[in-house]
This record gives C-alpha cells, structure tokens and sequence, in this order.
C-alpha cells in the first residue's frame, strides 16, 4: 500500500443476524473468503439506523481515514425496491466510494409470489450512484438483470465457496441419515403430509433410520416439528443457531430435502445428493445454475414424484459436482478482484469498470 493510499475496508450490507441460516452463511463465507471480520454491517431502514445509532457512530468513527466499499454479498435483493433503498442509504450513509454486488439473485417477472411480497422498481437501481455488479446467482437473474439493468455473468450463489475456505466436520452414520427442510416466510408452502410420506416410504425402501427435520430459521420450527411428528422413521429437530452446526448437520445428511434457498445451496456445496422443492423463482434459479433445468418439484407435487426424485438424486451428482466446480472458479476470481482492492493492489475504479456500473 502506497503512502498516497489510505487503508481500505468493506461495509457489509444484508440480512444477516435475524436468524436466518442462508444470510448468515452468505456473511459468513465473505468473511472467510476476505479474510475480514466484516463486522461494520450497514442497518437496512431509517428506524434501523435510528434504534442502531450508537454502533452507527461508533463504525463510521472506525472508519475515519479509510477509504471504503459497500458489499452487498449475495440473497435474493437485486430488483427489489426496498433493496434499491438499502443500498442507496449504505452508501451515502457511511460515505462509501460505491457499492459492489456479488452473486445476487433477482425475482422472475413471471413469479407472483415472490413479487406479491416485496415489489420491483428497476428505475431505482438504475439510478444508484456507483452500483457495480460482478456476477449474479443464475440463469434466471442474468435474463431479468440484463434486461432491466445491465448485462452481467452468472457466477453462483456466494455460498457455494463456504466448504472450500472453511473446514466443515461431516459425522457419518452407517444406516443413512435424510434431511428435510421445509419453510418459507411465513410458513411452508409444501403439504407436510405429503412430504412426511414419501420421506418415509424412501427410508423403508434404503434402510435409512433417521430423518432430521431442519428448521433454518425460526419461521421454520412449527413446520419442522409438525414433519417430526408425522414421520415414522424416527426423526430429530436440528434447529438453527449457528452456520458451522448446522453445516455440519447438513454434512452428515445422505440426501437432503430442501424448500429453503440455502439449505438446497449448502446441501450441494457439500456434495450431499439434494432434491430441491422450488416454491419460488430464486429456487429455479440456483438449480439451473448447477444442471440444465428448473428444480424437479413445485407446490402441488405429490408423493410418487417426490419418491422418485428422491431415488434418482445421486444419479445428477457428477453433472452438479462440475457445474459447482465452474461456479467456484468464477467466483474465485471474484473474490481475488476484492482482495487486490483491499491490499490496494487494484485502483477502485477497477471494480467499477469491469462491469456497467452507473456512476
């Protein structure tokens, strides 16, 4: 670092901290992937940045003399009004040079549930001041992206690097273990009965003699114990407290059921055979970017479709583990971009040429 170059450091920006295992492992993986505590974390509101004052005076204290960049590392935000605003604030609030966006996913136009949550204003991105956006999760939000916004790569979801930068420890058990994670905000979108039956002919028909109903955030309990206590296999809870626990529950699954995002996400990271259940058009979107279609298994689904796919799971294995692999590299060069910066071996404006930023 030249003495005409002052320190640099990351403000994070996601949801990270609420309980949600997908966001704090997309937080987590940054942290590795940086090698930074990545503990200045941008508020999301107005009210968020008024109740977080103190710690807000505290970080922009810290950063004093340091040049800085926003990160947002990831989830399903780019489109999205609210997250426009987020990122708008980020900035100017903590006086950024800009913000950088790594391996977001973006709503489908076709996906009403998604939309019928959280609505989208594209205009509002496009007039974000010094928005670079190096890769997005897949597919899906490269076409919504490069047709609203600008044209972008497909890089993975961040997540996928986490068992390459951080040991995961994996416990084996000698007459299989399936893992079942269903929930979405507010509750599962799934028919549990459904879903405890197929689980259940599945074991009967491998030996297979426990499940572990996966509640990864605390939206998801109710849904994870009323599965537990459905199945007759016998069944445990794992509940979500931290990302190295739970990644090693998820490790020691032989087949991994997944309505949530990153439980699919950290299931394929780990090389563990997963059956996606697509209830919205983020979960397409990360599927497609490791095989060469959606997720097999949407709402409605009944038991027989998801026996079979269930029973064909490590038949995709070799196809996802190279697409995985190629995702990695991708984002390997990407995390590489953010490293030069941090030990100022790259100017800034580097990262915003390399894509269409809009300064």
């Amino acid at each position: 670092m030249t003495r005409s170059t002052p320190p640099r450091s990351f403000v994070y920006l996601g949801w990270q901290g609420y309980g949600n295992f997908g966001d704090d492992l997309l937080h987590e993986t940054w942290r590795a992937a940086l090698r930074h505590p990545l503990d200045v974390e941008a508020p999301l509101t107005r009210r968020d940045y008024a109740r977080r004052s103190p710690r807000f005076v505290r970080d922009r204290a810290r950063l004093v003399g340091r040049e800085r960049l926003v990160l947002l590392g990831g989830g399903t935000t780019v489109g999205f009004a609210s997250w426009a605003g987020h990122v708008d604030r980020a900035t100017r609030y903590f006086g950024a040079t800009g913000t950088i966006g790594l391996g977001l996913g973006a709503a489908a136009a076709d996906d009403s549930y998604s939309l019928g949550t959280q609505p989208q204003q594209w205009d509002a991105w496009r007039s974000l001041d010094r928005f670079a956006l190096h890769g997005v999760r897949g597919p899906l939000t490269e076409h919504e992206v490069t047709t609203n916004l600008c044209p972008v790569d497909v890089v993975g979801d961040p997540a996928l690097l986490y068992p390459e930068l951080v040991h995961v420890q994996r416990t084996v058990r000698p007459d299989g273990r399936i893992g079942v994670s269903i929930g979405s905000d507010p509750t599962t979108r799934f028919d549990v009965d459904t879903i405890a039956e197929a689980v259940d002919r599945h074991a009967a028909a491998t030996g297979t003699t426990e499940v572990v109903a996966f509640a990864l955030s605390g939206a998801d309990r109710m849904a994870a114990h009323g599965l537990a206590a459905r199945l007759r296999t016998p069944a445990v809870v794992h509940e979500y407290v931290d990302v190295p626990t739970t990644m090693a529950a998820i490790a020691g699954c032989d087949l991994v059921v997944s309505e949530r995002l990153h439980g699919a996400i950290a299931a394929v990271s780990l090389d563990v055979p997963t059956v996606p259940l697509s209830y919205a058009s983020k979960c397409d979107d990360f599927w497609r970017s490791v095989t060469d279609g959606p997720a097999p298994l949407t709402v409605g689904h009944d038991v027989d479709e998801l026996v079979h796919e269930m029973q064909i799971a490590t038949r995709h294995r070799d196809g996802i583990r190279a697409r995985t692999a190629e995702l990695r590299e991708r984002l390997g060069s990407v995390q590489q971009r953010l490293l030069d910066w941090q030990t100022a071996g790259s100017p800034t404006a580097e990262l915003f040429a390399r894509t269409k930023a809009h300064a």
